[in-house]
């Protein structure tokens, strides 16, 4: 079967909603499409059985043209056996062109086990998608420690992506939608993991995919209490708390709380970096923020020329004082 069309991996959340990462893809999907012959946009939907004409909807409002569903009550909680398997055969089934999945903790289990399956590459971690001349998907992404960036071509189909959450702006798009409710025999996927129990850890911190406001600490918080003082600005100021990578690997926050390349990509309206020198792997995922403020004890660090105010100065000194005028 000749490849045809863009197939979107239809995350679903823990509240068995459609992930923002959905629409954001949809959003890029239609400006793919019309440079390839207006092809097909197609999600793919995972999950429990239930009610989905909300969803549908909503897919249908951010411009997707087929829902594909597979549903089975054993599908309630993502399972990377089974997902990443179903969404692999409908992949198969429907021979797409471009396959655009999420960057996101389900999409990095399920995209490299479907890309070796369909014998095909990979570009991860995407800052932007177009269509080539020779209509070939065009992936941009961050190399050479993020200093540079690569724009590459898989010749081989399907082309496939990932891409980090708010890379993209959602656009509404209204549009007619078919909707397809598909079966895969889930007795016949061979599962060798058994899940014996799930522990949830309870962050004490907003989530930085809709936060606002994010208060992120970096090298230079990474010492006495400095993100003792974020946890408290943030709280203040009703934000999340995030950090560099350096701040994840020294066990100041958790991985998913860690922004940049090999990070999350954020869009806040306000971003507060503490102690972040703006290396551009830093960079990569704060590029979307409304307005950043940089505090940093040197002047000639690169943040600062990305900032909208820059303060100068010892983060121990500034941050009390600050938390003192917001306690008045």
């Amino acid at each position: 079967m000749e490849p045809n069309g863009i197939l979107i991996y239809g995350e679903l959340n823990k509240e068995n909603g459609i992930s923002q990462i959905v629409f954001e893809l949809l959003t890029k999907s239609a400006e793919l499409k019309e440079k390839i012959w207006n092809q097909q946009i197609m999600v793919c939907i995972i999950g429990p059985r239930m009610n989905y004409d909300n969803i549908i909807k909503s897919l249908s409002e951010y411009g997707a043209d087929k829902v594909i569903i597979v549903n089975d009550n054993r599908l309630s909680e993502f399972d990377e056996n089974y997902h990443a398997k179903i969404f692999t055969q409908i992949a198969q089934k429907y021979s797409p062109r471009i396959v655009l999945i999420g960057a996101t903790v389900q999409g990095k289990q399920i995209a490299p086990y479907t890309s070796v399956k369909l014998n095909t590459g990979l570009t991860a971690d995407c800052t932007d998608l177009n269509i080539g001349d020779n209509y070939l998907l065009l992936s941009t992404r961050p190399t050479f420690g993020g200093k540079l960036t690569a724009d590459i071509y898989c010749k081989t189909f399907p082309q496939m992506a990932t891409v980090h959450q708010n890379t993209f702006k959602a656009i509404k798009k209204e549009n007619q939608i078919d909707v397809i409710y598909d079966w895969i025999d889930i007795d016949k996927i061979e599962n060798k993991i058994t899940k014996i129990n799930s522990i949830k850890k309870i962050i004490s911190s907003k989530d930085i995919n809709t936060a606002q406001i994010i208060v992120s600490g970096g090298m230079g918080a990474c010492k006495d209490n400095g993100f003792t003082l974020i946890y408290e600005l943030a709280q203040r100021l009703n934000a999340a708390v995030a950090g560099s990578r350096s701040a994840f690997e020294k066990g100041y926050i958790t991985k998913s709380q860690q922004i940049g390349q090999t990070g999350k990509t954020v869009a806040p309206d306000l971003y507060i970096a503490v102690g972040i020198s703006g290396a551009a792997q830093h960079l990569a995922g704060i590029k979307n923020s409304g307005k950043i403020i940089a505090i940093n004890e040197d002047k000639n660090a690169p943040i600062f020329n990305h900032a909208d105010v820059g303060i100068v100065g010892n983060l121990f000194d500034i941050l009390p004082d600050l938390i003192n005028e917001l306690d008045r």
